[in-house]
This record gives C-alpha cells, sequence and structure tokens, in this order.
C-alpha cells in the first residue's frame, strides 16, 4: 500500500493533471467546484479518483424506478473532495475518524438468525429460512463531533457486519470477502434527494460561514428541513432499546423477480425509559455496556416489501406502512459481552462499513446510495491510509 505522503508528493508533482483541471475547468465553468474537483486529485487516494468516473459509477436500473442526475457524477466527485478535504483539516496522521458518525457508542458482537420458512417473495440472497450469520455491529452517533454529547439530540446509526456470506459482492471488503454490511439510522426519512443539494449541504455545513448555512433551508425546502430537524432533534436512553431504517432502498431478488425493498431494526419488544438527568456526555455507551452486563439483547430485522410501485429516488418521503408494513425476517441477538476495551474499541475504529459491500439481490438503489458507493468507499480509503491500518 502507498503512503499517503506519497500520494500527495505523486499528486503534487503531476503538473500534467494539474494543468488539464485549471484549463478545462477553472476557465470553462464553476470556479468553486473547480477547486474541489483540484483538491479531489491533490487529497483523496489515487484509486479514488480513478472510480469516480460514468464508466465506474454506479449504473441506474430504470426497472425499478432509477434515474441519475444530470450532475450526479460531477457532485459525488465534488462531494469526496470536499469531505476528504475536511478530514485532512481536521485530523492529524493517526488519528482520523469518519467524516460522519465518528462517534461509536461501541462495536458489539451478535447472531442474525433467519425465520423459519420465509416467503418466497423475500427469501433471495442472504435471506434464507434457518439461515444463521454471526455479526458486528457499531452502534454511533450521526454528528461530525467525534466527542459531541450524547444528551443533544442527533441521529444515531446502527451498522450491521454479517459474516460468512458466501459469493460475489458488488463492492469487496479489503479486510474479509464473506461479509455483507446493512446501514441504519434511527429516522425513517432523509433530508435531500437529489445529488446536487446532498452536496451543496454538506459544502455549506462544513465551511462554517453564517452566510452560507442561512442558506440551507432554501436548499433543502419545506419538508426537507422539517425532515432534518426531526432527525437532529432525536435524543434516545440506550441504543439497544431504538428503531432504526434504512431510509434508502434496496433490490430485493434478481431478474424479473428483483423489486425494492426498505430494512429496519427495532427491539424484540418495547422499552420505555428516560434520558437519566445525570447522564454523562458518553452514557450511551456506558448504557449499552450496562444492559449487556445483565444479559443479552434482542432486536428484530424487518423488511418493508411494497406491492404497488413506490419511489425508489425520494427519501424525503416514508414509504406508507400501511399500503407496506414492514415484516419480521430475521432475529437479532446481542448475548451478554464486555465490549468496551481497548482493543475492541481499536477494533471498531478500524471497520468499515459500505452498503455496496453485499450480494447483487441486496443491490442498493437510488441516488443517496449510488453518491455512498463513491463517498464511502473513499473516505475509507482515506482514513485507513493517515492512520496506518490495512
Amino acid at each position: 500500500m502507498i503512503s499517503n505522503f506519497d500520494l500527495l508528493s505523486c499528486r503534487r508533482d503531476n503538473e500534467t493533471l494539474i494543468a488539464w483541471v485549471v484549463e478545462v475547468e477553472l476557465f470553462g465553468g464553476n470556479f468553486m467546484r473547480s477547486m474541489l474537483l483540484l483538491g479531489a486529485l491533490l487529497f483523496i487516494p489515487l484509486a479514488a479518483v480513478a472510480q469516480v468516473s460514468e464508466a465506474t459509477y454506479p449504473k441506474v436500473d430504470t426497472f425499478l424506478g432509477e434515474k441519475l442526475g444530470v450532475t450526479e457524477i460531477e457532485d459525488a466527485i465534488a462531494l469526496v473532495a470536499s469531505l476528504s478535504a475536511k478530514i485532512r483539516a481536521e485530523y492529524i496522521a493517526g488519528g482520523a475518524r469518519r467524516d460522519a458518525h465518528p462517534k461509536a457508542h461501541g462495536c458489539v458482537k451478535a447472531e442474525v438468525q433467519f425465520d423459519d420458512a420465509l416467503p418466497e417473495r423475500l427469501a433471495h440472497g442472504v435471506f434464507k429460512s434457518n439461515a444463521r450469520y454471526a455479526a458486528v455491529i457499531r452502534f454511533s452517533n450521526g454528528s461530525p463531533d467525534a466527542a459531541g454529547d450524547d444528551k443533544k439530540g442527533d441521529t444515531r446509526g446502527m451498522a450491521i457486519k454479517l459474516f460468512g456470506v458466501g459469493g460475489e459482492k458488488l463492492l469487496s471488503d479489503p479486510g474479509a470477502g464473506n461479509v455483507h454490511d446493512f446501514i441504519l439510522i434511527s429516522s425513517p426519512s432523509f433530508f435531500v434527494n437529489d445529488a446536487h443539494g446532498y452536496t451543496d449541504f454538506f459544502e455549506r455545513v462544513n465551511s462554517g460561514e453564517l452566510s452560507r448555512l442561512f442558506k440551507i433551508p432554501f436548499i433543502l425546502g419545506w419538508q426537507g428541513t422539517k425532515n432534518a430537524y426531526n432527525m437532529l432533534s432525536q435524543t434516545i436512553a440506550n441504543p439497544l432499546h431504538s428503531t432504526y431504517f434504512s431510509v434508502t432502498p434496496y433490490q430485493l431478488g434478481l431478474g424479473d423477480d428483483r423489486h425494492p425493498v426498505k430494512y429496519s431494526a427495532r427491539p424484540c419488544s418495547a422499552i420505555s425509559e428516560d434520558v437519566p438527568e445525570d447522564a454523562g456526555k458518553n452514557f450511551l455507551r456506558h448504557a449499552m455496556q450496562d444492559s449487556l452486563n445483565k444479559g443479552a439483547a434482542c432486536m428484530q430485522f424487518m423488511v418493508q416489501s411494497p406491492t404497488t410501485k413506490m419511489s425508489v429516488e425520494d427519501v424525503i418521503t416514508p414509504w406508507d406502512e400501511a399500503q407496506a408494513p414492514f415484516v419480521r425476517v430475521a432475529k437479532i441477538t446481542i448475548p451478554a459481552q464486555v465490549f468496551d476495551t481497548a482493543k475492541q474499541n481499536e477494533a471498531c475504529e478500524n471497520l468499515s462499513y459500505n452498503p455496496w459491500r453485499a450480494l447483487p439481490a441486496h443491490r442498493p438503489l437510488g441516488t443517496i446510495n449510488r453518491m455512498r458507493r463513491v463517498v464511502y468507499e473513499a473516505i475509507s480509503e482515506l482514513r485507513h491510509g493517515m492512520n496506518g491500518a490495512e
């Protein structure tokens, strides 16, 4: 593996490539976008730059209703550049964190057991009757502040990595070829649908400039702004007792039988609890550890499978559960364990999750997922490279 220092040196020596960007983009297009493209060449791994192109960008599935945005690929390149520059500015080598969900409450070992006699419509890919997988689940805060206070409102994350999943994946995991990832958050809806708005939002937030931040509601619109407010206002008492959603849709099945679905994970039994008045800034980690000191935790993995056409590009509006209810397909058991150790926390930090590390029968759908394919991989490579982790 080439070190980040070597990668950076290679870019600075590549005067021809930089000159091409300046000539073609700076004098023929948007100045700010040109600077972000130049930043991409200077600051992100070469593999990531190479993969963001029309030839390698995820293709749309028109059969399932996908539509490629006019500037989507360009926006994806710009977002990679913006987030990469942010990480390099905020972290030193050896201490780089994720751009989103950098604060983990812990990574826990789990077992995912699929139910008996799954309906034929749902029995595809890893969804096999009685199939059992070992897993590692990472619970997190969504805020980019790795030292944030758990008492503050925020979107929480639940990322599931299944092990022992054979077959070729849409995106391989450099650490293990037999894994399959699911990405969930504690909100059934997102705040933006299109690639340009997605990129523009993060560029404005990362700038920290009030004049640019004030324009965000106009970019997101009324419903997007309302969703963002709701997402950032959530407080929870224990990550093990919360409900999570994929928000974005996924293909289920192959060929003419394929159809879009969404995922959810929720406690096996509802638990009502309040945030303790004396809660510290890391109380969610402690709440998880206290629960698992006492015994196992149980969650259900659910699938929402509409029988009528619902949009795969609109993630602002949740699918109507009256028309397409979530149904259980698996039980997640998190056994009693001690996860809050230096060794396990280090391993947790080195893990990466990507919804494209999946069997073709679970292909991610929609604009946000297509951009995730590019952004997640690039940021993971940058973070691991800065930290010297494989």
